[in-house]
């Protein structure tokens, strides 16, 4: 849509220029003051206007454009009381119906920090609870990659000893490099890229897309490796990284934490509706005809067609999935050893991918620690704006867990921002009325208040 309405404004532009007659646009251009001149950088970014020197030239190649001489300031005032007024003032709306056009599609197309889709930029800008949405995401932090090397069978140390099938990924010599950094005044976010497995490039590589990440490499002096991937951190954690550090996988995980597996999964190639969606078989008796095959797939009439988003026969893995939150259960790291890896990590349960049963070795795997939605940025403010009625022998101050109404928009403004107003001109309060049960306000009564315990 952003890119339909910059080629409509440009559309709408060149049309007003050609409508524009010479004497008009040499009026227009005469008539500025040199402060006010507008330079060929203002019309293609309407961002800044320039004065001096720069302005001159660019006046004169307008003049010898449209073939005419620099004009003085008697012709200039003359020209400028005969030109038109409406032609100019076409001129400049469509420059600016152009410039708009561009700075607001190249607005939404910027990474900044919060994904709004519109932010107030003056007090009294009243702007829709849809247009306010900030998107926020949850930061995995720094992660690794690793290898699949193979599945085995952990026993529990427990009185009963449980047999939990595990999953080895190993790290090989050479470990995880930091290999990139990103902040939010450059990039919109705080994230560190990793790089590993170090390798000898081929040929092929020595031009396209992949030339390009191998330069950049070479431009921070560090060796050409297979893989890298981007982690979100928050700031506490961009800080620790310096491009080129090592990361040492007993620092940033130990026994017992959970993390997010990514992967890619095994190819299956093209299965039936049983194997592929769980479908369900016909008889196997010998008069039944229909044991695996497909059934009906829509009606002859009507509609006459197959809906989209059947459930049918397709092509099964090879596809990137994820495993979330896998128990880690053994950690062996910084290994000295011949023929070993330099990291051993055994985590609960299965991991996408295969195993490393040639020469190659296994599937490249990445994980993070996981992601924690409970660590209290997804929580709304922890405030009951009522209760409902529990009977006669019941606290009616004490909460029910989901009764809790923590989020109320007034005419498609959060509620909050009303009390922020209303604070700007009463710090304590709204004269005449009693504050004790408003939780907005610090001095309130908190079992009055009715403020939601943390669960």
């Amino acid at each position: 849509a952003g890119a339909s309405r910059f080629f409509v404004a440009v559309a709408v532009a060149a049309a007003f220029l050609t409508l524009a007659t010479r004497k008009g646009l040499e009026a227009f251009t005469v008539s500025l003051s040199p402060q006010q001149q507008p330079s060929l950088a203002d019309v293609s970014s309407g961002l800044r206007v320039s004065s001096g020197s720069g302005n001159r030239r660019i006046q004169a190649l307008r003049a010898s454009a449209f073939g005419a001489s620099r004009p003085t300031t008697e012709e200039a005032s003359e020209r400028s009381s005969a030109a038109s007024g409406p032609t100019a003032a076409v001129f400049l709306a469509g420059v600016l119906s152009l410039a708009v056009a561009a700075s607001s599609s190249r607005l939404r197309r910027s990474p900044i920090a919060r994904r709004a889709v519109r932010v107030a930029t003056t007090p009294g800008e009243a702007i829709p609870w849809w247009h306010r949405l900030s998107r926020p995401k949850n930061e995995p932090g720094v992660g690794i990659w690793c290898e699949k090397l193979n599945m085995t069978t952990w026993f529990d140390d427990g009185p009963e000893g449980k047999a939990i099938p595990a999953t080895i990924l190993v790290v090989k010599r050479g470990g995880n490099i930091v290999t990139g950094k990103k902040w939010p005044e450059k990039h919109g976010y705080y994230a560190i890229q990793v790089g590993y497995d170090r390798y000898i490039p081929e040929e092929w590589e020595s031009r396209g897309g992949r030339a390009k990440a191998l330069a950049k490499l070479a431009a921070n002096d560090l060796p050409p490796l297979k893989k890298m991937r981007e982690f979100r951190v928050r700031p506490r954690d961009w800080e620790k990284y310096n491009i080129g550090d090592k990361i040492v996988v007993s620092d940033l995980l130990k026994e017992g934490d959970y993390v997010d597996v990514r992967g890619r999964a095994k190819g299956k190639g093209f299965c039936g509706a049983i194997k592929a969606w769980n479908h369900r078989r016909g008889p196997m008796a010998h008069g039944s005809k229909h044991h695996r095959k497909y059934g009906s797939v829509g009606m002859s009439a009507t509609p006459s067609r197959v809906f989209p988003f059947k459930r049918m026969a397709k092509w099964v893995g090879d596809r990137m999935t994820h495993q979330k939150r896998l128990k880690i259960l053994k950690i062996v790291d910084q290994m000295d050893e011949d023929n070993m890896p330099e990291t051993i990590i055994i985590v609960k349960g299965s991991v996408p991918g295969y195993t490393a049963h040639w020469e190659a070795g296994g599937s490249y795997i990445s994980l993070h620690p996981a992601i924690d939605y409970r660590d209290g940025r997804w929580k709304r403010d922890p405030v009951w704006l009522y209760y409902v009625n529990r009977g006669e022998e019941t606290d009616p101050y004490v909460p029910i867990p989901g009764q809790a109404w923590t989020w109320k928009t007034v005419w498609g403004r959060d509620l909050r921002w009303y009390k922020q107003e209303e604070k700007k001109y009463w710090p304590d309060g709204f004269p005449g009325y009693d504050h004790t049960e408003d939780p907005f306000y610090d001095g309130c009564d908190e079992k009055k208040a009715i403020k939601a315990p943390e669960w």
